[in-house]
């Protein structure tokens, strides 16, 4: 645990330092609701419309963000110092602690500009905050590894999001049909997207483990 919690505590010292990944996520999340805000010129969309918009835009605005966490390892020639002194599985338990920090960051920050500038109206709360932090814990543990990945073969952020997007699309599929319900009238919470997601969750989380070692040492 205290090697662990030194490489999350690395990696947030590292990113509130420079503030990079964090920095071109938000930026972009900012920049693509305003621009839906404005092409749609004050209409307020269909709530699906709504909640398929909010997703692209957290799903890109993480792909920009997610793929450093590994990047900036072999940039900077740190990736050799963390095979060396920490255990595959601190490593990569590390880096999905911060991507699911940056994806949480991301949406507190997306989800209220949606509300101002889409006039987001959210009609079952507790089933709309179970879906977000359950999407959030969803994309991270189904991209991480693919960061490692992309990482080792020298790739950047656009090779990142063309191999994370197969991969993440059956939770976006599912997490934008949930929002839409949240967002379209009162209702039940809905656990079976709930369940879903967080076993896509885990199904994820378990490939990752069994590859990464290979990936990172390799």
């Amino acid at each position: 645990m205290g090697e662990l919690a030194k490489n999350i505590r690395k990696d947030l010292t590292v990113e509130f330092r420079n503030r990079y990944a964090l920095s071109v996520a938000l930026a972009f999340a900012a920049v693509a609701t305003i621009a839906a805000s404005i092409a749609l010129a004050g209409t307020v969309p269909a709530p699906r419309v709504q909640s398929a918009l909010l997703w692209i835009v957290v799903f890109f605005a993480a792909m920009n963000g997610l793929a450093h966490a590994f990047v900036r390892e072999e940039e900077q020639g740190t990736a050799l110092f963390l095979r060396l002194h920490a255990t595959p599985h601190t490593v990569l338990t590390a880096k999905l602690a911060f991507n699911i920090a940056l994806l949480a960051a991301i949406e507190a920050v997306a989800i209220p500009l949606f509300v101002v500038f889409l006039q987001l109206e959210v009609r079952a709360p507790h089933s709309f905050v179970a879906i977000a932090a359950a999407g959030c814990l969803c994309l991270a543990c189904a991209v991480t590894v693919l960061g490692a990945m992309v990482a080792r073969a020298g790739g950047r952020g656009a090779l990142f999001t063309v191999i994370a997007f197969p991969v993440v699309i059956p939770a976006l599929w599912v997490l934008i049909g949930a929002t839409a319900r949240s967002l379209e009238r009162p209702g039940p919470f809905d656990s079976g997207s709930v369940l879903f997601l967080l076993a896509f969750s885990g199904a994820m989380a378990g490939v990752s483990y069994l590859l990464f070692e290979h990936i990172w040492e390799e």
